[in-house]
């Protein structure tokens, strides 16, 4: 069951509320759905696991025709303040410059993906990635942290060992990241699973 009740799950929703207050005003007779989101990144970790926060939101978006994109970036989607479990307080902000393809990422992960938010209009719909489609996002980048979410999702039984290779496999046929680094972040990230399992 994805961690929607914290205050930083309640941050993300409230980014794309005041989204589809925007759309509202300033178009017409969008459909619903109008802007589908799929959360990636420390956002994703903690709407799965309830660990891990970030100041900024990656998401894949994805627009009906009808929207610019670069309208929405702009004025659209801004940054939310909120008080964290804590009650520090924290500011959200989007990160316009994520780009899913620069990740390895399996190329069914929207299928994959599950509805956690419609928005008041309908207008904006947010979809989190699996667990195990996040887990192999990771092996782009793969510095510690990102280390860290893999094996924090494996520990909290999201996925298991096999899972992993098997979509970590067919994402690497689609990736853009140097097959030579990917196959080594695959093979250490089996590794650190494996002494998990242990």
């Amino acid at each position: 069951m994805p961690y929607i009740q914290t205050p930083f799950s309640q941050a993300i929703f409230k980014m794309f509320e005041n989204l589809d207050s925007y759309l509202e005003k300033n178009y017409h007779n969008l459909a619903s759905e109008a802007v589908k989101v799929y959360l990636f990144g420390g956002c994703a970790i903690h709407l799965h696991i309830g660990t891990r926060a970030s100041n900024d939101v990656d998401a894949d978006l994805q627009l009906i025709q009808r929207l610019n994109s670069v309208d929405i970036l702009q004025y659209g989607i801004k940054a939310v303040s909120f008080d964290d479990e804590e009650g520090d307080y924290c500011t959200l902000d989007f990160d316009g410059n994520f780009n899913p393809t620069i990740a390895p990422i399996h190329p069914e992960y929207k299928e994959r993906s599950s509805l956690i938010h419609a928005t008041k209009s309908k207008l904006v719909s947010l979809y989190l990635v699996s667990a195990v489609d996040i887990a192999v996002s990771k092996l782009g980048r793969f510095v510690y942290i990102d280390q860290e979410d893999i094996i924090n999702l494996f520990q909290n039984k999201m996925f298991t060992i096999e899972d992993f290779i098997e979509t970590a496999e067919e994402a690497k046929k689609y990736c853009g990241v140097a097959t030579d680094k990917l196959e080594f972040n695959i093979k250490t990230a089996i590794v650190l699973l494996k002494e998990e399992a242990q």
